[in-house]
C-alpha cells in the first residue's frame, strides 16, 4: 500500500511540475507573442512589389529602370502642424477627400525626413513607398511605350492593382521577361490599424534585364533627323502653294544588314514615356490620346503606300523571272499611253535608252510600265512572290507587334472585292502605286537582303535577356542578279536621282529615292522615301549600314528623306 501512495504522490507532482514549466514558458519565453494577441493584435501578409528589369542599349546604357519614391497620402480629417505641412507641400488648405488620396507623389527625397517627423504619430497621414518606373535616358516613345497599373483584365490574369504592367511598345513586348515575381511578408496590425512588426517571408524577384540592339547615340541621331526634317518639309509645301506642316510624321530604322540588328528605330511625333509612369497620371497623357497625328503609333511598323523603294522588288522580280535581262533597254519617255490611259514618268523630257540599272538610278516609270506591259496578268503574282521572298508581305522578326503591308494578286482582289484584276493596275503596282503597302521596317530588310547578295536577316531589337544573348538569324533568298540590283542603286547615288546630297559623300553608299502618291491628296503631300546603304566599297573600313527614312505627306523624297539618311549615316560613320 505505501508503494502505491508513492507511485501516486510522484505522479501528481510530475504533474504539477509539468505544469509549471508550461506556465513558465507561456508567461516567460512566450509573453510578448501572447501578450500582443491578447491586446486584439493580429498577422496578416501582403506582396512586396517586385522592381521591373531594366532596358539598357547595346552599350549598356540605361533606358529604363526602377526606382523607390514616397508619397504623402492623405485620409482625411484635421491635421497637427497643419501650418508647417501646408507650406511644404504647395498647398492652401487640405482637399476634402473620401478615402485615401496622394497629396504629394513623389517627395523628394531631401524632404522624406521633415515629413516623417511632422506626420509621425497621425492616423490619417501616412508616408507610402512605391514603385516608379522611370526613364534615364528616353527614346522615341512610340518604340518605346510605357508603363500603367494593372487594369482589371490583368488583375484577374495575376497581376497585383499596384503592379506596373507595360501596355504598349517594348514595353509591353518585353512583359514576361521585364516583369519580376512578388514577394510576401508578414505584418502585425494592432486594433487600431496601426503596423506594429514586419517580417520578410518571402524576397521579392527583380525582373530580368534586357539589351537592346540600338545605340543610344544612333537612336538619338534619327531622331534629330526627324524634327529637322520639317524645315525640309515646308520648305516644299512653300513651292507648291500649300499650308505649312506643325509638326513631322515619319519614321527612321537603321540596320545592320549582316545580323538584322536595329541600330535605331525613331517614330515622330513622339512622346516621354515618363509622363504615363506618374502618379497619379497627368492631363497630358489624356491630350496624347486624343492627338489626331497620332504620337503613340510606331510608324516604323506601319504599312504605307512605298512609291519607287518598291521598284527593287519589281527589278528583282523581272529579271529572276526572266522578263528583262541585265542589258535589256526601254526608252525612258515622258509619257506611255496603255488601256487608253496616259501614264507619266516623273520627268517632263525623254532621257533616252535605259537597261534597269539606269531605271533604278533615275526612278523611270515609263521603264517599268514597258516591261510588265509584255504579260500584266502574269507579272502581277509572280511580282508578289517574288517581293514576298525580299520580306516584304511578312512580319520582320521584330519583337514589337508590326503590321505586315500587303502584296497584292489576282486572288487577292477577286476575294477582297469581288473584282478581277485589270492589267493597268500591274502598271500601278511595278511603281510602287496602287493597293500596295509595305512599312519602314520591311522596306529596311528588304534592302538589306539586296545589300548582302540575298542574306536575308531577320530584324531584332533585342540584344540580350537576362544575360543570355538572342543570336541572329539569316536565310538565304534565291537570286543571279544580285549585282545588277547593287549597282542600280550606286548609280542613285553617282549620277542619279540622290547624287545631289550623296554624290560626294566620304562614304560610297548606294540607296533609292522614293515620292509615293497618296489618293486624295494634292501635289506635294506624296510620301517621302529615302532607303540607303554603305559602303559599296567591299575593301571600306566602315562598318556595314542601311537606313530607311519615311515622311508622311512629306512631298518629295529627294528633298526630305534623303537628306535625313544622309545625317544618320554621317552620325554612325562619323564623317562630315
Amino acid at each position: 500500500m505505501t508503494g502505491r501512495l508513492y507511485a501516486l504522490t510522484a505522479f501528481f507532482l510530475l504533474a504539477f511540475a509539468l505544469l509549471g514549466l508550461r506556465a513558465w514558458q507561456l508567461q516567460v519565453l512566450e509573453y510578448e507573442r501572447y501578450a500582443t494577441r491578447s491586446l486584439g493584435n493580429y498577422l496578416k501578409t501582403e506582396g512586396i512589389p517586385a522592381p521591373r528589369g531594366r532596358i539598357l542599349d547595346r552599350k549598356g546604357r540605361v533606358i529604363a529602370q526602377d526606382r523607390v519614391v514616397v508619397d504623402l497620402v492623405y485620409m482625411g480629417g484635421e491635421v497637427a502642424f497643419k501650418e508647417r505641412l501646408l507650406p511644404l507641400l504647395g498647398l492652401k488648405e487640405l482637399p476634402r477627400v473620401q478615402g485615401p488620396t496622394v497629396l504629394k507623389a513623389g517627395v523628394p527625397e531631401g524632404l522624406v525626413p521633415t515629413l516623417a517627423e511632422l506626420t509621425a504619430g497621425q492616423e490619417n497621414l501616412k508616408l507610402v513607398e512605391r514603385i516608379e518606373r522611370t526613364y534615364p535616358n528616353p527614346i522615341s516613345g512610340p518604340v518605346l511605350g510605357y508603363v500603367l497599373l494593372a487594369n482589371a483584365e490583368q488583375v484577374k490574369r495575376g497581376y497585383s492593382p499596384d503592379e506596373e504592367v507595360g501596355q504598349a511598345g517594348l514595353e509591353a513586348a518585353l512583359e514576361p521577361y521585364l516583369r519580376g515575381k512578388r514577394g510576401v511578408r508578414a505584418v502585425e496590425v494592432n486594433v487600431r490599424g496601426e503596423r506594429l512588426k514586419e517580417t520578410v517571408l518571402e524576397e521579392p524577384t527583380p525582373g530580368q534585364d534586357v539589351v537592346l540592339t540600338l545605340d543610344l547615340d544612333l537612336q538619338k541621331a534619327a531622331e534629330r533627323a526627324l524634327e529637322e526634317a520639317l524645315w525640309d518639309i515646308n520648305a516644299g509645301r512653300r513651292a507648291k502653294g500649300l499650308p505649312p506642316a506643325g509638326r513631322v510624321k515619319g519614321a527612321i530604322v537603321a540596320l545592320d544588314p549582316r545580323t538584322g540588328e536595329v541600330l535605331a528605330m525613331a517614330s515622330a511625333p513622339s512622346f516621354n514615356p515618363a509622363l504615363f509612369a506618374q502618379r497619379p497620371v497627368p492631363k497630358a497623357v489624356e491630350a496624347l490620346l486624343r492627338d489626331k497625328d497620332l504620337p503613340l503609333l510606331n510608324r516604323a511598323v506601319q504599312p504605307y503606300t512605298p512609291g519607287s523603294t518598291f521598284k527593287l522588288a519589281t527589278s528583282y522580280a523581272l529579271l529572276e523571272e526572266g522578263y528583262v535581262g541585265p542589258s535589256t533597254s526601254y526608252r525612258c519617255s515622258p509619257y506611255l499611253v496603255y488601256g487608253g490611259q496616259v501614264r507619266r514618268n516623273w520627268a517632263g523630257r525623254d532621257m533616252g535608252p535605259m537597261t534597269v540599272r539606269e531605271a533604278i538610278a533615275w526612278s523611270c516609270n515609263t521603264w517599268y510600265y514597258q516591261a510588265v506591259a509584255q504579260d500584266p496578268l502574269g507579272v502581277v503574282d509572280r511580282l508578289a512572290r517574288r517581293a514576298g521572298l525580299l520580306g516584304l508581305g511578312e512580319a520582320t522578326g521584330l519583337e514589337i507587334a508590326e503590321r505586315t503591308g500587303l502584296l497584292p494578286t489576282r486572288a487577292w482582289k477577286e476575294e477582297a472585292l469581288g473584282e478581277p484584276w485589270y492589267p493597268g493596275e500591274t502598271l500601278s503596282v511595278a511603281i510602287g502605286q496602287g493597293p500596295v503597302l509595305a512599312t519602314p521596317a520591311q522596306i529596311a530588310r528588304m534592302l538589306a537582303t539586296i545589300a548582302q547578295s540575298g542574306r536575308k536577316p531577320r530584324l531584332h531589337l533585342v540584344k540580350a535577356i537576362g544575360g543570355k544573348e538572342v543570336a541572329p538569324k539569316v536565310e538565304r533568298v534565291p537570286g543571279r542578279f544580285w549585282s545588277v540590283l547593287q549597282e542600280g542603286l550606286r548609280k542613285t547615288v553617282t549620277e542619279g536621282t540622290a547624287r545631289h546630297v550623296l554624290g560626294e559623300f566620304p562614304v560610297p553608299t548606294g540607296g533609292k529615292t522614293g515620292t509615293a502618291e497618296t489618293p486624295g491628296k494634292r501635289a506635294g503631300l506624296e510620301h517621302a522615301w529615302y532607303m540607303g546603304y554603305g559602303p559599296t566599297d567591299p575593301g571600306s573600313p566602315y562598318p556595314p549600314l542601311v537606313v530607311v527614312a519615311f515622311f508622311e505627306n512629306g512631298g518629295e523624297g529627294s528633298r526630305v528623306a534623303l537628306p535625313a539618311v544622309r545625317k544618320v549615316m554621317a552620325a554612325y560613320w562619323k564623317v562630315e
